[in-house]
């Protein structure tokens, strides 16, 4: 072979064994690369992280009372991992067992609120004898566990009897749901995590609740957990939150409500066109009583008729339980009437408009108006309840006997200043309930409603909103003296809520100092210890003449305590007999008694007492419940009398009497 044969030969080895090793190296890397970075991603996701939330903080009164807590309680449990058909035959057993609805114990384990990490939660509050039919049997019962959870009770409810205690300002614990998972999945929710939903557990949640353990597991293909847990987190229990209410002047403003609108419900309501077709019922179906301390804000008591117990979100509330809390034939019980009901205030808004008449001198408070029941305004007559005629009234007279035409012709002066371009002055009425804390939310940390104070510009706006035509849009969005006159009474297009109102009348029994109103107090962490103290917070400061404060004073207090020989107060006969001497200067107020179309009247009654030296403010509203006089001002009364000595009997609410 010659050379140039071997050099030939030796290239097409070499060639020969680099195609060789090539081919060798690219099937090692076929088999074994791929099977490294596959093994990698296994091992990543058969790891799974199990978060189990901490007991959340308790709910106290002001006086230590507990309101809410977390409790123990016995669970049965079901694993995920079951095929169908033994699922379906298991649940079937611990209905038969736990006498519980098969209904009930499928909804809990389908409910996409359940963590599908966790055995489904399918039953709470077991008793010893059930738990041992299950555990002694548990061969019966595959992938069946009995577990002790944690949920919420409420012990000052069970202790008083009145499951719905406190229920709007407490709200209540439920499953997060999809749309709250979406935003608080980085703060640590998972799927199946309890969270407040209202009330006191939603604006204090990220308080109350703890710190969640979270578990490092390792689980097969299957899903199943394999060996023991790593805790790459320690849990720890909730703080507490301390409220401004007291539990038992709670309890005490629930029951005077239900006792009025009980009451009311047998009065005859006298709307004219009611009256037209012969007498019936008021409804009253919905009510709300406030206490207010009128030097710091605090809520000492809210209560919110029709009401519902809390204690039916513990373990998941059932889809027509939940309807039946949003339908309309029972009144919405979820909704808290004293802030997020939205009424006409009526006569007790005569308020903001005895302060506007001065403050923008359209009429002093010395000045006399000849009441004779009756006025006529543009094109319309405006007339008293009852059309009664009060002869010479000055500013407290008129607020005493709740003079309409007084407050009516006051209303036209403003819009015949508005309507001569002097917008300021003509506008004063408006900006006056505006400066005490109307037309927007008052800042309290639960849910509430903003109002509405009619003017001018919402109007328009309303009807550019509302109507079609360009003519539509101009006629009836123009600014009529019937509207600056309904405003003056509190009538019309003005919505105020409950809080709002009790708000600005604590602004004037304080001397002007409008306050945020609010529920909590402290925070205190699990041994008591204080965490942080939750201080009033001043929103603006009203000016308000002395000589006029004085006069509207003596109006207040004449409401309530006028006799024979004076012009009788419209809340005398509600407060017969009370010992107005055990307190300085009594107790002053004022009643209300809004029309509403198609509707009873709203029966309101606003107060204040000592009168000679504030400290709260007590109000209470009835949906459809007539007079003020009838049956709000007694509901105040029977709560005032309950602050002043609560061992004493309350006073029957008294028969009707006709005033506003």
């Amino acid at each position: 072979m010659s050379d140039n044969s071997r050099v030939r030969v030796s290239i097409v080895g070499v060639v020969i064994v680099a195609l060789f090793s090539s081919l060798v190296a690219r099937l090692w890397f076929l088999q074994m690369g791929p099977e490294q970075k596959l093994r990698a991603e296994a091992i990543a996701l058969s790891t799974r992280t199990v978060q189990t939330e901490s007991p959340r903080g308790r709910i106290l009164d002001r006086n230590g009372k507990v309101l809410a807590r977390d409790r123990a309680a016995w669970a049965i449990t079901l694993d995920r991992t079951l095929k169908r058909a033994t699922r379906d035959r298991v649940l079937g057993q611990l209905s038969e067992t736990l006498g519980r609805p098969l209904a009930d114990l499928r909804r809990r384990y389908n409910s996409p609120r359940q963590s599908l990490l966790k055995p489904a939660i399918v039953a709470l509050d077991i008793d010893q004898a059930k738990r041992l039919a299950i555990l002694e049997n548990q061969d019966e019962y595959p992938g069946v566990h009995v577990e002790l959870l944690t949920v919420r009770e409420y012990p000052e409810a069970l202790k008083l009897a009145d499951p719905t205690l406190a229920a709007q300002v407490l709200g209540y614990v439920g499953e997060i749901d999809r749309e709250q998972l979406k935003t608080l999945t980085r703060k640590g929710y998972q799927a199946g995590a309890l969270i407040g939903r209202d009330g006191v557990e939603a604006a204090y949640e990220s308080v109350l609740r703890g710190v969640p353990e979270i578990e490092s597991v390792q689980v097969d293909p299957t899903g199943k957990q394999v060996g023991t847990g790593t805790v790459v987190q320690q849990g720890s229990v909730g703080n507490d939150v301390s409220l401004t209410i007291d539990a038992d002047l709670q309890h005490a403003a629930e029951v005077a409500l239900q006792t009025g609108i009980d009451a009311a419900r047998t009065h005859q309501d006298k709307t004219p066109d009611v009256a037209a077709k012969g007498f019936s019922l008021l409804k009253a179906p919905a009510g709300a009583v406030l206490v207010l301390d009128v030097r710091d804000g605090s809520v000492r008591a809210m209560a919110s008729n029709p009401a519902f117990a809390p204690n039916g979100w513990v373990g998941g509330i059932s889809q027509d339980d939940f309807n039946g809390l949003n339908d309309p034939l029972n009144h919405f019980p979820l909704v808290n009437r004293a802030t997020q009901g939205q009424y006409a205030p009526g006569s007790t808004f005569k308020l903001v408009s005895s302060l506007a008449m001065n403050t923008f001198g359209i009429r002093p408070y010395n000045v006399y108006y000849n009441d004779v029941g009756k006025v006529f305004i543009g094109n319309d007559w405006f007339y008293n309840d009852k059309s009664t005629s009060n002869g010479s009234v000055a500013l407290a007279q008129a607020l005493t006997v709740s003079s309409d035409t007084y407050f009516y012709t006051a209303g036209d002066a403003f819009w015949n200043a508005w309507n001569a371009g002097d917008t300021a002055r003509g506008l004063g009425l408006e900006q006056t309930a505006r400066d005490l804390g109307f037309d927007k939310k008052t800042g309290i940390e639960i849910d509430e409603a903003p109002g509405r104070i009619p003017d001018p510009t919402w109007k328009q706006n309303f009807a550019n909103a509302y109507y079609k035509t360009a003519a539509e849009k101009r006629d009836n969005g123009r600014w009529y003296p019937g509207d600056e006159v309904h405003l003056a009474v509190g009538q019309g297009d003005v919505l105020v809520t409950p809080l709002q109102l009790a708000n600005a009348y604590a602004a004037f029994a304080n001397g002007g100092a409008l306050l945020t109103p609010h529920v909590g107090m402290a925070i205190k962490d699990g041994k008591g210890h204080l965490v942080r103290k939750i201080a009033p917070k001043p929103r603006a400061t009203v000016a308000m003449d002395p000589a006029v404060r004085a006069q509207m004073m003596l109006g207040f207090k004449n409401v309530v305590q006028s006799g024979p020989g004076r012009p009788v107060g419209t809340a005398y006969n509600a407060f017969l007999n009370f010992p107005f001497a055990s307190m300085p200067g009594g107790v002053a107020g004022k009643t209300g008694s809004a029309q509403v179309a198609r509707k009873g009247p709203t029966s309101e009654f606003v107060s204040f007492f000592p009168a000679d030296a504030p400290q709260y403010v007590v109000l209470a509203v009835v949906e459809e419940g007539g007079y003020g006089a009838d049956i709000a001002a007694p509901i105040v009364r029977q709560v005032i009398e309950h602050m002043q000595n609560p061992a004493a009997p309350p006073t029957p609410i008294p028969n009707e009497s006709g005033r506003d």
